[in-house]
């Protein structure tokens, strides 16, 4: 399997914009939108918790290196990336690992009671 940066840098900026519009086509399909329903009932392996609580400590990391008052979706692309080398080096560290530890026992728990709820939600619809 390929690592984040090896996605990240096969990808140029057209090929990145062009993989967004064809994934906004895929999210409007009916079929897409009751297999996305659907794995909201089921629980997250633990690779998908340890890849989401990853992904959320990375954002974390991104946001605190950019400072609070910006919005990363604000940014150049040149300074997003200039900020991705910095994470980067960032992420690499024990303490980091601690951080995503901490965050997939946080998800887990989340995801659970999300599941509760989803389940609790489709009994009402049902009576």
């Amino acid at each position: 399997m390929k690592t984040w940066k090896e996605l990240r840098e096969a990808l140029n900026m057209a090929q990145r914009k062009a993989v967004g519009r064809r994934m906004a086509q895929i999210a409007k399909k009916k079929s897409t939108q009751m297999i996305k329903s659907r794995n909201k009932l089921r629980p997250w392996s633990k690779k998908q918790v340890h890849d989401k609580a990853q992904k959320a400590v990375r954002k974390f990391v991104m946001q605190k290196l950019a400072g609070k008052g910006k919005d990363l979706s604000d940014m150049s692309s040149a300074q997003k990336e200039k900020l991705e080398v910095k994470v980067d080096k960032k992420m690499k560290g024990g303490k980091m690992n601690a951080f995503v530890k901490k965050k997939e026992k946080i998800l887990a728990k989340q995801h659970k009671d999300d599941i509760k709820k989803a389940k609790e939600k489709m009994k009402k619809e049902k009576e």
